[in-house]
């Protein structure tokens, strides 16, 4: 065979109610939410946070939210594993990914 069948597993984002720190939940998957999506929004104290934790990719608002830039994979990214997992925004907690 010339060609390898590619086995497509169709994922889809959820957004919970509530933040949900289950480690479990990120230990089989690729990190695709750290590198499916152009930016995170951000509270003024989780902006803070992660400037003092070295983010060099904030985006600071007059107007709206605050924002994360992670388009090409989040900077605290480490072997597909979120390197500030305790510290990382609400909106991170609160987003999981499920196969079908």
């Amino acid at each position: 065979m010339l060609f390898h069948r590619r086995v497509n597993d169709k994922r889809h984002g959820l957004l919970l109610d509530h933040p949900l720190d289950a480690p479990s939940c990120c230990t089989v998957c690729a990190a695709l939410c750290c590198r499916s999506f152009p930016n995170v929004d951000l509270s003024w104290g989780e902006y803070q946070l992660l400037e003092r934790l070295g983010a060099t990719r904030l985006h600071f608002s007059l107007y709206g939210p605050h924002k994360l830039i992670i388009e090409n994979g989040c900077e605290f990214l480490v072997d597909n594993r979120c390197g500030i997992y305790e510290q990382r925004p609400e909106i991170c907690r609160r987003f999981i990914c499920r196969s079908d």
